[in-house]
């Protein structure tokens, strides 16, 4: 029968555990040992036992070292007096010693008594061993005591802290089992490590299951439910639940509502935000710091910082101090619509106010203005948090600030941001260095490198991406193979991107073979090539002749179901035009456009080309009037390309009814219509044809 009940909840074998906890409850009888009894040393022992457990000033200590050597002399205390020190030990919390005793009772064949088996339970919960404790019910039951509910919701904590949430519903559900009917400290526990783990529809079933079993949720239930749900965007589960609460007649407490309120502005329903604070007032219920804050929360949220300002003023006229994540959110939210001035004279404010700036606080803000370009209004944050504050920016603060220089181009002043560190990590190492490539940089790019190795910083495998990318687009292949030779050497995982990345630069050298066999590789090494991937090879292969080859790549890009993109169309009808085969150029532009691309206007200009070479008017006309139609913007390029194909065109052909006007409306710079072009061909060659 033990085994039975305790068996769901031994995930791994008891070896895995320390011996002391594992020999407690493997024998299923005592260790019999020829014990010699004698009274009057029992007596004496229990008279010498007993006054060291009692207050004031408890001995625990002596009292087990002297119960241990009795033990050990075959001096036995009475049953009683066994009982007791484990009873004393676990209300003193002495659980180390409780383990110890009841080792040592278990060996010598002395009963536990119920309380006895309560301290052991409450020792192996305190060190984290909940699945013996578990097991402490077998040997309760077996005894002939009933388990009671206090030490199945003792259990059921722990389990739950070692986050064994599904155990711990078994274990609630098995409690028939041992006799044990639910209360409400069961109802909650389950209720809030369900909810803290994001199982919500299993938390309202459980909650309905114990309302079956005569356990009604209370207050808290509702509280913890409703704080879960709404801080997790469930809103309609949480209204739901709020209803269910109002029909049992269970009045909400002002947290309950200051869930609700949150929850729902943050979704953007004001309306029946404002219908819940309405509910508040007339029951009684002030809205406090706290509602106002949500509120405030979540018109920022959804871009209202006018009208969370004007609350905000309401706020501080019903006699509501705000507090410091008031300030937060709104100063963050006028910095966030671009009211940066607004946003720093608030700040001010609350500086003024003296309300706490968290280090959250500055980073978020920092961040944001970092992110909207206004580096020069991070710095001054910046400088105010050094400055004015109780708390210091760390490597993360400084990345942000180092991050937004390096975007705006300023790396020397990112450098010198460095330079105010203790230290760095990667990531600002990775900053730094792909700004000196991309500014090719590259002697100060490689000292950052070498900081790097200098100061043991471990490069990850962006870091080398970084590397490998930058030195290709600078046309420094070799070094670009070394780091990439490198990565191998250090078992970290090559990306798609650095593959593509040395792959283009290869091709663009002309050496194709290497591109190819690179290529090859990829699926060895586990990187799935994407359409960049393969657009590459199909156009290095075009390029080198080798159509043949081509015809295969498309095959297996099918055949690994990856979608070719406008890019892949447009190199494949630039190739076919190169080539001279315009019907397939013209069935791969049915395709392209069949399959939701739109042809931009080189891919234009590539058939324009083909057909002016091929000598195909009509064909040239057609496509005139579709690039019209879909209002294809003229750049110099392509306009020199039509001129062409006019000057180039039959001259039993009427251009002036055949050409399309071209829509102005695209782009004023790039744009011509039709007039201008008929003036460009006229006053080149005045042929009768042209004439409008």
């Amino acid at each position: 029968m033990t085994r039975m009940i305790i068996k769901p909840f031994f995930k791994c074998p008891l070896t895995h555990h320390p011996y002391t906890l594992s020999k407690l409850f493997y024998s299923s009888s005592p260790i019999h040992i020829n014990y010699t009894y004698n009274n009057n040393a029992k007596h004496n022992l229990d008279s010498q036992i007993r006054p060291l457990l009692e207050n004031p000033n408890p001995q625990f200590e002596d009292a087990v070292i002297l119960f241990e050597k009795s033990a050990a002399l075959s001096i036995i205390p009475s049953s009683s007096t066994c009982n007791f020190i484990l009873e004393k030990l676990g209300r003193s919390k002495q659980y180390n010693l409780v383990l110890k005793v009841y080792t040592t009772m278990s060996n010598i064949g002395v009963r536990s008594w119920f309380l006895s088996y309560g301290a052991v339970v409450e020792s192996l919960v305190h060190f984290e061993c909940p699945e013996y404790a578990v097991s402490v019910f077998g040997l309760i039951l077996k005894s002939g005591f009933s388990v009671n509910t206090y030490l199945v919701n003792l259990v059921l904590k722990g389990l739950c802290h070692k986050n064994k949430i599904d155990d711990a519903v078994s274990l609630f559900r098995q409690g028939s089992g041992y006799g044990v009917v639910p209360d409400e400290v069961t109802l909650n526990t389950l209720t809030n490590w369900l909810c803290k783990s994001g199982k919500f529809d299993e938390a309202l079933a459980l909650k309905d299951e114990m309302e079956g079993l005569g356990c009604n949720p209370n207050l808290a239930t509702y509280s913890v439910t409703m704080y879960y749900l709404c801080r997790s965007g469930e809103i309609e589960k949480g209204k739901a639940v709020f209803d269910d609460m109002m029909k049992k007649g269970i009045i909400p407490s002002i947290d309950i509502y200051n869930h609700l309120v949150h929850g729902l502005s943050k979704k953007g329903k004001f309306k029946e935000a404002m219908d819940v604070l309405t509910d508040m007032l007339e029951r009684g219920i002030e809205p406090d710091v706290v509602t106002y804050t949500g509120l405030i929360d979540g018109l920022c949220h959804n871009g209202k910082v006018k009208k969370a300002l004007d609350l905000f003023n309401v706020m501080i006229e019903r006699g509501q101090e705000p507090n410091n994540i008031t300030y937060t959110h709104l100063v963050l939210g006028l910095c966030k619509e671009g009211s940066v001035v607004d946003g720093f004279r608030l700040l001010k404010t609350m500086v003024q106010k003296g309300k706490k700036r968290s280090k959250k606080f500055y980073d978020d803000l920092i961040k944001e203005l970092c992110d909207q370009r206004k580096v020069d209004d991070a710095l001054m944050l910046y400088n105010m948090m050094i400055h004015e504050s109780d708390v210091e920016p760390d490597v993360k603060t400084h990345n942000f600030i180092v991050q937004g220089l390096c975007k705006e181009n300023r790396i020397s002043k990112a450098e010198e941001i460095h330079q105010k560190m203790l230290y760095g990590n990667v990531v600002t190492y990775n900053l730094l260095l792909d700004a000196y490539l991309r500014n090719a940089e590259i002697e100060k790019g490689i000292a950052i490198w070498k900081k790097m190795m200098e100061l043991k910083v471990s490069p990850n495998a962006y870091t080398y991406s970084l590397l490998i990318n930058g030195f290709c687009k600078l046309g420094m292949i070799n070094i670009a193979k070394g780091f990439f030779i490198k990565i191998r050497k250090h078992d970290l995982p090559l990306s798609v991107c650095d593959y593509n990345a040395l792959m283009l630069a290869l091709c663009t050298e002309g050496s194709m073979e290497q591109a190819t066999n690179l290529f090859k590789e990829m699926e060895a090494n586990n990187c799935k090539p994407d359409v960049a991937s393969f657009n590459i090879i199909i156009d290095s292969s075009f390029k080198s002749g080798n159509v043949e080859y081509t015809g295969e790549l498309l095959l297996m890009m099918r055949e690994k179901r990856v979608d070719p993109d406008a890019y892949t169309f447009s190199i494949l009808i630039n190739r076919y035009c190169k080539l001279g085969d315009c019907k397939e150029a013209k069935n791969m532009l049915k395709t392209m456009v069949s399959s939701g691309f739109v042809p931009d206007k080189f891919v234009y200009d590539s058939l324009l080309k083909a057909f002016c070479e091929k000598g195909e008017t009509e064909e040239i006309f057609m496509l005139l009037r579709e690039m019209a139609k879909k209002g294809i913007a003229l750049d110099s390029k392509l306009t020199s390309t039509i001129v062409t194909c006019l000057c180039n065109a039959s001259e039993d052909v009427d251009i002036t009814e055949l050409l399309p006007n071209f829509s102005q409306e695209i782009s004023e710079k790039t744009s011509i219509s039709c007039g201008d072009l008929l003036e460009k061909l006229q006053s080149s060659d005045p042929d009768p044809l042209l004439v409008a």
